[in-house]
């Protein structure tokens, strides 16, 4: 008896460790960490499981150099700083990779460069409204920081009214003219991925969209009217106070040809039956609706072709039959997840970032070396023109050299370089083009620009090249800081004995000349050029 009660009060014990160990881990799955853990784990098994299924074997994880630099590009627009690059890696931590994407998030970088990332999704790079702009990107910086749930952010967007001044996400609306065509059009590529543009002179070719469709979407926006406010000033002029939106009973929208107004109707082909000048509320929340079979895989789809290199569906806006998803599941499950989730941007991001399928290097091996598909390896990507540009400030040393301006004329002088840098590798679709791509006028600023000879000459007192000779007074020391400044990590060992053999070999009498070659060669490299 002695016995059975003691083998009893050990299973009891052992029943209780049993109980606390996986309340402990339920505890952990349904908390922010572990539905993020639980996501990223399932999102690598769904990749790996096609992976195996198509016989590829995928890439290493990359390096902790390669990684840093490529989630400081995604999440912040340029590369990270010296002293960044050389704090990771000196980190010993397991969890630093977690810990830097959790840091980078809502960081002000990320603010910044997601700020102007969805201000050229929205409304193109085009600035001739500088006014509009810059009263856009101060209402989608405000939302990033709050973190706005996206169903609410996207609401905003469609049914903003009122003064522009008070409400920014107006400006959206303003920027295509209060044109019912131009936002049916934009807003159907952009929040549902969809390309209703074809529809607009003809039923779509390939899709189950016809004209009657697109002018449906469009009577929704034809309804908004624009009032601007005056008052006197000081001087006795006449000036624009306040500019409003309004949404008024009447207005119509014609299919090209006929002479009937087509009334609003959803793109599941149900008429709207709500007063006009509630009209874009009830698209609002048609598009975001649950069971709208758009909303959230597309948004999902952009996010995750921003981080990858390459969507689901290709191109973004190609949702139909003609571009099948290459992982339906997968895109399914995301677009449920982020919904779960209320529509949070940030767990989204965190999530893929985590992944292995994210982390994994830019190296192929046989099996995969070909593989544009199926994520086995991390997809080379060209800089876009602005994470190019502010990478290029980063790399230069831009705001070293302009230490004794203060931060108002510091912003003013960048905004000024990226709008002659923007014009002179302009293709003449900018608005669609986000990836950059080298071109003649690009060269010759590379070679001749104030940013690069300043930076790049050994005798310009303030430039990046100065300072590094002046600092660092060994071969090894100066080496690894301009490699660290411009590549973000540590030169190979075969790149140390190359540039050894360069300097035997050269003929310049001054050494610190070669240094200069090696400045501008990797500046203008490849490497530099690509996130990888």
């Amino acid at each position: 008896m002695k016995a059975l009660s003691q083998t009893q009060g050990n299973l009891s014990n052992s029943v209780l460790i049993f109980i606390g160990v996986n309340l402990m881990l339920w505890n952990f799955i349904t908390s922010a960490e572990g539905r993020i853990w639980s996501g990223t784990k399932h999102i690598d098994r769904h990749i790996n499981a096609r992976l195996k299924e198509e016989g590829i074997k995928p890439s290493k994880q990359s390096s902790d150099a390669e990684f840093l630099r490529r989630v400081h590009l995604d999440l912040t627009g340029k590369i990270p700083t010296v002293e960044a690059v050389v704090s990771f890696l000196e980190d010993g931590s397991k969890d630093k990779r977690e810990k830097k994407i959790d840091e980078l998030i809502g960081s002000e970088l990320y603010l910044d460069y997601w700020t102007r990332l969805w201000s050229n999704w929205l409304i193109g790079r085009d600035d001739n409204d500088r006014e509009q702009r810059l009263g856009l990107e101060g209402w989608i910086r405000e939302s990033l920081a709050q973190n706005m749930p996206y169903n609410q952010f996207v609401t905003t967007l469609i049914t903003a009214e009122g003064s522009v001044e008070e409400n920014g996400a107006g400006n959206y609306l303003l920027r295509y003219d209060l044109s019912p065509v131009d936002l049916a059009a934009h807003t159907s590529r952009l929040f549902l991925g969809l390309p209703m543009q074809c529809a607009q002179c003809h039923d779509h070719k390939t899709e189950a969209w016809y004209q009657e469709d697109f002018y449906g979407l469009a009577a929704f926006f034809a309804n908004i009217r624009f009032e601007r406010i005056y008052e006197m000033d000081e001087d006795g002029e006449e000036r624009v106070a306040k500019r409003i939106l309004k949404n008024v009973s009447k207005g119509s929208v014609y299919i090209p040809g006929t002479h009937e107004p087509i009334p609003p109707s959803f793109l599941d082909g149900k008429q709207c039956t709500t007063p006009a000048t509630k009209q874009r509320h009830a698209l609002s929340k048609w598009m975001t609706a649950k069971d709208n079979p758009y909303f959230c895989h597309a948004i999902v789809n952009r996010i995750w072709a921003h981080f990858m290199g390459k969507g689901f569906v290709e191109p973004l806006d190609g949702f139909g039959e003609e571009y099948p998803p290459s992982h339906p599941k997968l895109l399914d499950w995301l677009a449920e997840d982020f919904m779960i989730h209320r529509y949070d941007l940030r767990y989204l991001i965190r999530t893929l970032l985590n992944t292995k399928a994210y982390q994994r290097t830019s190296e192929t091996n046989k099996s995969n070396q070909y593989d544009d598909l199926y994520y086995s390896h991390a997809y080379v990507k060209p800089l876009t023109a602005e994470q190019f540009f502010y990478s290029m400030l980063e790399s230069t040393g831009f705001e070293r050299l302009q230490k004794r301006r203060d931060r108002g004329q510091l912003e003013n002088m960048k905004r000024r370089y990226l709008e002659r840098f923007l014009f002179l590798i302009d293709n003449g679709e900018m608005e669609e083009i986000e990836a950059f791509s080298g071109t003649v006028p690009q060269a010759l600023m590379m070679i001749n620009g104030s940013l690069v000879n300043d930076s790049g000459h050994h005798k310009a007192r303030g430039g990046l090249l100065h300072h590094i000779l002046k600092t660092k007074r060994t071969k090894r020391a100066r080496l690894d800081q301009i490699y660290l400044t411009i590549l973000s990590r540590y030169p190979r060992t075969s790149e140390r004995s190359y540039f050894d053999r360069y300097l035997r070999s050269s003929l310049y009498r001054n050494d610190v000349l070669a240094y200069e070659d090696l400045y501008w060669s990797l500046l203008n490299s490849a490497e530099f050029a690509l996130n990888h």
